[in-house]
């Protein structure tokens, strides 16, 4: 299993482009929750496996129809537990979670 941290920037807010990944999380399999920064840029935190966590970082670099991806960033995050994958509105909603992400 994968964790990370994607980061991306582009022309994302309010295209439809978290509900695009949160159904490319659900095909693949991977588990985590995407949420809009201050700064317009998309935060993703996602934990699946490795051949699947390719595929969707590929989804996440193409984006859908009305977005337009300018750059992705990745980073190892440590381990956390998701039931799911969810779209939630503000970084805050997942502080449940133990680690600074």
């Amino acid at each position: 299993m994968e964790s990370i941290k994607i980061n991306i920037t582009g022309k994302i807010y309010h295209t439809g482009y978290r509900y695009f990944i949160k159904q490319a999380a659900s095909q693949l399999d991977i588990k985590g929750c995407i949420f809009y920064c201050p700064d317009r840029s998309v935060r993703i935190l996602a934990i699946g496996e490795a051949n699947n966590m390719d595929k969707f970082i590929n989804y996440c670099r193409i984006g859908n129809i009305d977005s337009s991806v300018e750059k992705v960033s990745m980073s190892q995050i440590p381990p956390a537990e998701f039931d799911s994958f969810e779209v939630v509105e503000e970084e805050t909603s997942v502080k449940h979670i133990n680690h600074d992400y």
